[in-house]
């Protein structure tokens, strides 16, 4: 006996390989041995099967992978519509998030991580001020995640950037590597939020710790006014002076970035959580997309919050992303179909240094299912016009059936590790009580 584990052979009409060059195997095989994927290729060359051959139909594809969240944001959903991002903030949200316990982060992240794996996302980057009930809740929903803990310094619903460390290396020694699943590493809010030596004490205990930074950058042009009015540059370039951009750093939103920006982001190996939902809703702008690309800088895509978004829905980025992106500079090649797909897939994975986002050998098996009996998948002759109906047409409704690590975690259509409908009813429970706390606090009481 070998010890080794068996392995379970998935025959479908197409599998998607999640790379940059938009492979399709048609018809394809995968092959998975226990949380890994073993072989994936057209199902004429699969060598002999060893374990069981399951024909699921459809198409197969690498679970999504979605940088930047603040999933948690489900018991806020809608709230400040129409607000500018500071205004949305300090109005709306941080009021609402102050008067949070720990139970409600759990059933807010529990009843998210539910709509992810629904949506065929099963990777989660989440930046939230409460870390331990979101590690929780994600653990049991049995999504993958990269967790960074919050870190604010006198803005936001939890004030204190050095209180905030020494939880978040709490929260580190507890929780990373937690089921082959969690990541643990920081995530200090932004450059506005937090005072220069704030910055400097993040960007030495994740030297220290040698986890990746994720922080909110040049989200919007007041947000940049801000900055250079207290330090004399804008974020880019005052994170490169205080050192930060020496770790791993996953920039989120960068939307209003110089080329002087985006050559620091270059050198640094910056990578960027691109949110163009979020971006457009809250008005903050359009992130140069393609010039980040043509520079080599890696760009996966993010949900944002489902507050600012309001979906956890990475089909509606990856679509809004290449719309937005060949919109900017009127080039409908600036963003092919094949690197659409790759945002959310493979480049996701490497902007979060996980081994996931494409079927391939040593990769974990976290893998989607998506229906092709649907109108939207006709004509589909070819690999190549599947692959631009899943970007252009299909969606997350037709999303079946997911796995993470060759588990299954939704079933048709329905996640089976999260009691959804119990978690919408606590969720709706909590909000309201979040409201009704929020404005007796307002009101002086």
């Amino acid at each position: 006996m070998t010890g080794e584990p068996a392995t379970t052979r998935y025959l479908a009409e197409a599998v998607v390989v999640g790379d940059r060059a938009g492979t399709v195997h048609r018809p394809g095989a995968l092959d998975v041995a226990g949380s890994e994927v073993a072989w994936a290729g057209p199902a004429d060359a699969a060598p002999p099967a060893t374990g069981a051959v399951k024909d699921v139909g459809g198409v197969l594809l690498p679970g999504m992978v979605n940088t930047h969240a603040h999933t948690p944001m489900t018991l806020v959903r809608g709230a400040g519509d129409g607000l500018p991002l500071a205004r949305w903030l300090a109005e709306a949200i941080w009021p609402l998030e102050a008067v949070l316990c720990d139970d409600d982060v759990r059933w807010g992240m529990r009843l998210g991580a539910a709509e992810l794996l629904a949506n065929g996302v099963t990777t989660t980057c989440e930046q939230y001020p409460r870390s331990r009930p979101v590690a929780e809740a994600a653990l049991e929903s049995g999504i993958r995640c990269v967790l960074a803990p919050a870190v604010f310094g006198d803005a936001g619903p939890l004030s204190g950037w050095g209180h905030a460390l020494e939880e978040a290396e709490a929260v580190h020694a507890d929780f990373d590597g937690a089921d082959g699943r969690m990541t643990v590493g920081l995530g200090p809010h932004s450059a506005y939020a937090l005072s220069a030596e704030g910055l400097v004490a993040t960007a030495e205990l994740a030297e220290r710790l040698d986890v990746p930074i994720t922080i909110h950058v040049a989200e919007t042009t007041a947000e940049e006014d801000v900055v250079r009015g207290a330090h004399g540059c804008g974020s880019v370039e005052l994170l490169e002076r205080l050192g930060v951009l020496e770790r791993r750093v996953v920039a989120a939103h960068s939307v209003w970035l110089s080329d002087a920006d985006l050559d620091r982001y270059a050198a640094h190996g910056v990578a960027v959580a691109h949110c163009p939902k979020s971006n457009a809703k809250l008005g903050s702008g359009i992130a140069r997309l393609a010039d980040m690309v043509e520079r080599g800088v890696a760009v996966g895509l993010g949900t944002d919050g489902p507050a600012s978004n309001d979906t956890l829905d990475l089909w509606e980025e990856l679509r809004m992303a290449a719309l937005l992106a060949r919109a900017r500079v009127a080039d409908a090649a600036a963003v092919s179909t094949a690197e659409a797909f790759w945002l959310a897939t493979g480049a996701g994975a490497a902007v979060l240094g996980l081994a996931v986002g494409i079927l391939e050998p040593g990769r974990a098996a976290d893998i989607v299912r998506v229906e092709t009996a649907d109108s939207r998948f006709v004509p589909s002759d070819t690999g190549q016009q599947l692959l631009s109906h899943l970007v252009w047409a299909a969606g997350s409704r037709l999303v079946t059936d997911v796995w993470v690590a060759g588990r299954a975690v939704v079933a048709s259509g329905r996640c089976t590790t999260v009691d959804v409908d119990e978690a919408r009813r606590e969720v709706e429970a909590r909000s309201g009580r979040l409201r009704r706390e929020a404005g007796v606090r307002s009101r002086g009481h």
